[in-house]
C-alpha cells in the first residue's frame, strides 16, 4: 500500500508538473503575443503620418505679444480661422511667418469673434507657421487664461478641420 501510495503521489506530482509546464508555456506565449502587439503598435505610430496641422506652442512672448506656433500636416491648407477668447473682441496686429522667419502673405479679416487668415499661397507640407499677435490691451486680462480655437481649410476637402485650442496663460501684473 505504501508503494501504491508513492505511485499515486508520483502520478500527482507528474500531473501537477504537466499543469505547471502547460501554464508556463501558455504564459510565455501570451506574453510574447502582448510584446509583439506592442511592437507592432509602436511601429504603426512611428510610420503614422500626421495629415492635419497641430499646435506645437502657445505662449506670451516679450510680455506684449501672444505667440501661436503650428506645424503643418501632409496636406496643403489655404486658410486658418481663429475663434477669439471670450475676453477679446478683435485682433488688430497679426504677423505670420514660416519656419525660417520669412513673412507669409495673407489677407486677415476680423469678424465679431473670429479672425480668418487667407493665405496668398497654400501653406505647403513641412512648412510650420508662427502667428504673433501684438498690440493687445493686456490690462483687462492679466492673470487670465485665453483659449484660441483654431481650424483650417485644407485643399481638396469640403469642410473646415479643427486643429485644436491654443492656451495662453497671461502673466499677472505683479
Amino acid at each position: 500500500m505504501n508503494h501504491e501510495s508513492n505511485g499515486c503521489q508520483m502520478k500527482n506530482i507528474f500531473s501537477t508538473y504537466k499543469i505547471y509546464t502547460a501554464f508556463t508555456a501558455l504564459l510565455i506565449t501570451a506574453t510574447t503575443v502582448v510584446i509583439s502587439e506592442s511592437v507592432l503598435a509602436n511601429k504603426a505610430l512611428i510610420n503614422r503620418q500626421i495629415t492635419t496641422p497641430i499646435i506645437t506652442r502657445s505662449t506670451v512672448s516679450n510680455d506684449d505679444e501672444f505667440l501661436i506656433e503650428i506645424s503643418s500636416g501632409t496636406l496643403p491648407f489655404k486658410d486658418l480661422a481663429i475663434i477669439l477668447p471670450r475676453q477679446m473682441n478683435s485682433l488688430e496686429n497679426v504677423i505670420i511667418t514660416d519656419n525660417s522667419g520669412q513673412d507669409i502673405k495673407a489677407e486677415i479679416q476680423n469678424n465679431k469673434n473670429q479672425v480668418l487668415i487667407s493665405f496668398s499661397e497654400a501653406v505647403k507640407p513641412g512648412n510650420g507657421l508662427r502667428i504673433r499677435i501684438t498690440d493687445i490691451n493686456t490690462q483687462s486680462i492679466m492673470g487670465e487664461t485665453l483659449l484660441y480655437q483654431l481650424s483650417i481649410q485644407q485643399e481638396g476637402l469640403l469642410q473646415r478641420v479643427p486643429i485644436g485650442t491654443a492656451r495662453i496663460d497671461v502673466p499677472d501684473a505683479g
